[in-house]
């Protein structure tokens, strides 16, 4: 029995030996890229850039709202993606505004919903040879429209009666600047194949209109509100802050 045990843990051993050898290679072999990731890598550092690709941005939003003469505090986030073409970007952008008194205050009134598409363009670009290594700055300027849908909380029953705006939606024209540091995998394997920052502000504008219909709430008791105010436009100033991806 024990010659016949030892064969036996021989054989095993050899076994799995041979296992682990011949496998190896094998599963090397499955992990090597295609040759669609393998035309994305770069020989040097130094390299041209190449930015074109699907890009994803998500990130904060926080600013200065204007509605009806009133000022507000918005503070959310923003998240945008599009297709990147070299110097140009062309999004589609989601932002979320929660909106409080001016200065620092906890008192909510409400929301602000953003949706609009942008046309971005790189207008001065310092490559790596001037910023670093697979390193790439960029100072953009962007146009766009957006659809901004406003959501009014009431007082509770144990604040104060004020007035409330009707919920509503307003078209603005957004124009914008910033930078943007892209940095570049050198040998990236899927998704993605740069990664960046970007710091930028928007000015956005309606045009002028009769303010929106009022009731002076209080908790679930409300009246219709008869104070009169002359035609303005809604404005905001943002500062986004995002990171972006590009594969």
């Amino acid at each position: 029995m024990s010659a016949q045990a030892r064969r036996i843990g021989i054989g095993v051993s050899c076994g799995l030996w041979l296992g682990f050898t011949l496998a190896g290679p094998a599963r090397a072999d499955d992990a090597q890229p295609d040759q669609e990731t393998r035309d994305r890598w770069v020989e040097s550092p130094y390299a041209a850039h190449d930015t074109s690709g699907a890009n994803l941005r998500v990130g904060s939003a926080v600013g200065k709202l204007v509605h009806d003469a009133e000022s507000f505090t918005a503070l959310g986030v923003t998240i945008a993606g599009g297709p990147r073409m070299g110097r140009f970007t062309a999004e589609g952008q989601y932002t979320y505004l929660g909106l409080s008194a001016p200065g620092p205050s906890s008192q909510h009134f409400g929301s602000a919903h953003r949706l609009g598409v942008m046309a971005r363009a790189d207008l001065v670009r310092f490559g790596s040879t001037v910023v670093g290594p697979n390193t790439l700055l960029a100072l953009y300027g962007e146009v766009g429209v957006v659809q901004q849908l406003h959501r009014w909380t009431r007082p509770g029953v144990h604040d104060r009666a004020r007035e409330v705006p009707l919920d509503g939606s307003r078209r603005f024209a957004v124009v914008g600047f910033g930078f943007n540091l892209d940095l570049r995998l050198e040998q990236p394997r899927g998704f993605p194949n740069r990664v960046g920052w970007q710091l930028g502000w928007q000015m956005t504008a309606s045009d002028q209109h009769d303010p929106d219909p009022r009731m002076i709430c209080k908790g679930v008791t409300c009246r219709t509100s008869t104070t009169t105010r002359p035609p303005s436009r809604d404005t905001a100033t943002l500062l986004t802050s995002t990171v972006a991806f590009t594969w």
